[in-house]
């Protein structure tokens, strides 16, 4: 297995922009207010507050990423960002960031903060309604910008959580000698564009059709993030909220590696009170995390030759016969109030 330094050597390569495309639908879960798609301009650059920061941003373009937050209605939100620059994927230190927030009534600041010796940021922006938000972390000194996502859920709602890698798409991170470096770089680096099994995308739009709140836990690194939300909007899928892993150790396909990482996050959403009614996914450590999590083997969908495994719904080969069986299906209630 190469150093996470290599890793990040070769991931920063295609120099990333800070941003990925604006989405446009205005369709989100009924009941839930829906801030998403509205154009963001970000305020002009002030200047690097350190002169070697400036050389660091000329290096390259950003390679920014923001964590999408699922958080209970009325919990204090915190907001979580890294911002790397360069070839060498050096960590933006001392820099100011600033948080913003479309609230459905326009976009508006909600607070700063400075990047830690890692290139990350917390910002506390306290309780939101319950509702869809876009936020845009920006780097004051250069305008460069991270896109991401809050979604404030009532408690008892109901989720469905998929895999992207060998899930969504037709790539099996279990095939590959070195997943990061086989698989996730060459998405990076602009190389490789993901296929996505058939019915992949009409599976996701079935689900959020039915009333199902869409959780995308994927074991690729953070440094995916903006390819990650890229590869979804282009791909039609339908909108959900996205988890990456924060370093290179959660990714790697184990047990203890992504298997630990995607159990802590799902465990993580039932101890705020969300239902995680289905889940999908390909791999033994997907099977290993929605089982400790506590969904049911027969409300886990698993493609590919893990079917089955611990009594899971096994799938071959395309999404589309289960798309169709969930479109038959009547609406989820949930605890929303249209």
């Amino acid at each position: 297995m190469r150093s996470a330094a290599a890793l990040l050597l070769l991931a920063a390569a295609c120099q990333l922009p800070a941003t990925g495309p604006e989405e446009t639908d205005q369709t989100g879960p009924a009941g839930l207010a829906w801030c998403v798609g509205a154009p963001f301009t970000p305020a002009p650059a002030k200047g690097f507050a350190y002169d070697t920061n400036a050389l660091l941003a000329a290096l390259g373009s950003p390679g920014h990423s923001m964590q999408d937050v699922v958080a209970v209605d009325g919990a204090s939100i915190v907001v979580h960002g890294k911002f790397a620059y360069g070839t060498v994927s050096k960590d933006l230190e001392g820099e100011r960031v600033r948080v913003y927030l479309d609230d459905c009534s326009g976009w508006r600041a909600l607070g700063e903060a400075t990047t830690d010796s890692d290139g990350r940021i917390a910002v506390a922006v306290g309780a939101l309604p319950a509702g869809v938000y876009d936020v845009r972390l920006e780097v004051l000194g250069d305008a460069s910008v991270a896109p991401g996502r809050i979604w404030v859920l009532p408690r008892g709602a109901r989720l469905a959580v998929t895999d992207i890698d060998g899930t969504l798409t037709t790539s099996d991170e279990e095939l590959v000698q070195d997943v990061l470096t086989d698989l996730f770089a060459p998405i990076f680096t602009g190389n490789d564009v993901p296929e996505a099994y058939p019915g992949a995308a009409a599976l996701t739009r079935a689900l959020s059709g039915r009333g199902y709140v869409l959780v995308y836990l994927t074991g690729r690194p953070y440094w995916l993030a903006a390819k990650t939300r890229a590869w979804l909007a282009a791909g039609d899928f339908a909108p959900g909220a996205l988890h990456t892993t924060d370093s290179n150790t959660e990714a790697l396909p184990t047990e203890a590696g992504v298997g630990a990482y995607k159990l802590a996050f799902l465990e993580g959403l039932r101890a705020q009170g969300f239902v995680l009614e289905e889940a999908y996914g390909n791999a033994t450590t997907d099977v290993y995390a929605y089982a400790g999590a506590g969904v049911p083997a027969e409300r886990t969908w698993i493609i590919g030759p893990n079917g089955g495994a611990g009594g899971t719904n096994a799938v071959a080969g395309s999404w589309e016969a289960r798309a169709a069986e969930v479109r038959a299906l009547p609406a989820v209630e949930q605890p929303f109030t249209p």
